[in-house]
């Protein structure tokens, strides 16, 4: 089981005191607000090189923002961005990152899903100035730094955070709001602390027991149990994070987007995506594939609009699948999440135009069918999330050497 950590202690008290320091009303709120995102910030870096690192990659996109409005400045701006952002995470595969000099303090937490949000303030920048959105360093920076959001999401757009953040009508809860916030919290700490630990545990053990056996059989059915193991750990773990953070946030009179639907009940890859890690799948849609999609439209695709949408969402969850790690088992990871959503896109169009939209729908509504279709999406994903957070690729190619 994992243990506890002098973060998680630190957390765990933040969480405690930061509904009690956020009933300030004014200009106090924003400023302790900020304090404590600062107060955790700092503490997740390593070192002061670390810091100051994290530091100039946090500072920069708030004030070149306003400069960048130029014809042809994003796009250098985000293509210099992004060869930082591969070199500060060394992204081995790459073949100029071998070149330069690399230094583990460079990494500091935080640092993908910050991309994330720069991406997006910058982005909006002009369209929040003519909104009349609030721009200030310091929501800038509480937008930024938010310890419920730092670590791993959910991913948060600037101008629902500053609404949010600033809204008149915010309420006490009652005695039975304020319980139900607690049992999330407690919840998503059973989740993370008790389930996700059996589930990693099982997965770590089957994962050693794929490269000890000598049978092609046993190798690949202690692969079926590492994977569904494997999956429901990244499950457990992830949404129980997001009942804490979701939950602890509510008692601070903050908003956190809900992040998970019950995933693994979904009937296909699209919807599975829809209900999984919702945040980062709105970000994608907005911010990879519809751009995608546009210029495949204008461009090569000017006449076959449904190849276009079929690469875009291959393109798309391959860059997800890359931002999601650095090693070339997240490739695999991001190119098997895209031959899943053209598989699934495809196949909803052939049974469309075989039983119409009307036949489709009564088709889908078929209980065996719903059955079938869940168990296809929840093995298709266990069988691809086995890429993420182990070396498979390793692995299995250890397996070949050894003839098995």
């Amino acid at each position: 089981m994992p243990e506890f950590s002098i973060g998680s202690y630190i957390f765990g008290g933040l969480l405690i005191i930061s509904p009690l320091l956020l009933i300030w009303k004014g200009r106090q709120r924003p400023v302790i607000f900020f304090l404590l995102n600062l107060f955790t910030f700092i503490i997740s870096c390593k070192s002061s090189i670390t810091l100051a690192i994290a530091v100039i990659w946090v500072l920069l996109p708030y004030f070149l923002a306003p400069f960048l409005n130029k014809k042809g400045a994003k796009p250098l701006f985000f293509t210099l961005l992004g060869l930082i952002y591969i070199y500060l995470m060394n992204y081995a595969w790459v073949p100029f990152i071998r070149l330069l000099p690399w230094n583990p303090l460079f990494k500091f937490i935080g640092l993908s899903y910050f991309l994330f949000r720069e991406i997006d303030f910058v982005l909006q920048y002009e369209g929040l100035r003519e909104a009349g959105v609030r721009i200030s360093l310091i929501d800038y920076l509480n937008y930024m730094l938010s310890f419920y959001t730092l670590l791993a999401g959910p991913i948060i757009r600037y101008e629902a955070f500053v609404e949010d953040f600033y809204r008149e009508d915010r309420a006490y809860f009652s005695g039975n709001e304020l319980l139900s916030k607690l049992q999330r919290i407690l919840w998503g700490y059973l989740k993370v602390y008790v389930f996700s630990a059996l589930f990693n545990n099982g997965g770590d053990y089957w994962f050693e027991r794929i490269s000890e056996t000598d049978a092609v059989w046993k190798a690949v059915l202690y692969f079926l149990l590492f994977s569904f193991f494997n999956s429901a750990f990244i499950y457990f773990n992830f949404s129980g994070y997001c009942d804490v953070v979701i939950g602890g946030a509510d008692l601070a009179g903050l908003s956190v987007k809900e992040n998970f639907n019950k995933p693994y009940l979904a009937h296909s890859l699209t919807e599975f995506w829809n209900r999984h890690h919702i945040s980062l799948s709105e970000w994608i849609r907005d911010y990879i594939y519809s751009p995608v999609f546009k210029a495949l439209l204008s461009g090569p695709c000017r006449k076959k609009a449904f190849l276009g949408q079929c690469v875009a969402l291959f393109a798309t969850f391959l860059i997800a699948g890359i931002w999601h790690g650095t090693t070339v088992n997240y490739v695999i990871y991001g190119f098997l999440q895209g031959l899943g959503m053209v598989f699934s896109t495809v196949r909803k169009k052939r049974l469309i135009k075989k039983f119409g939209k009307k036949g489709y729908r009564e088709y889908e509504k078929r209980k065996l069918v719903g059955i079938m279709e869940n168990v296809a999406v929840w093995t298709f994903i266990s069988l691809s999330f086995a890429f993420v957070g182990y070396d498979l690729v390793g692995a299995l190619g250890f397996l070949v050497i050894r003839g098995v």
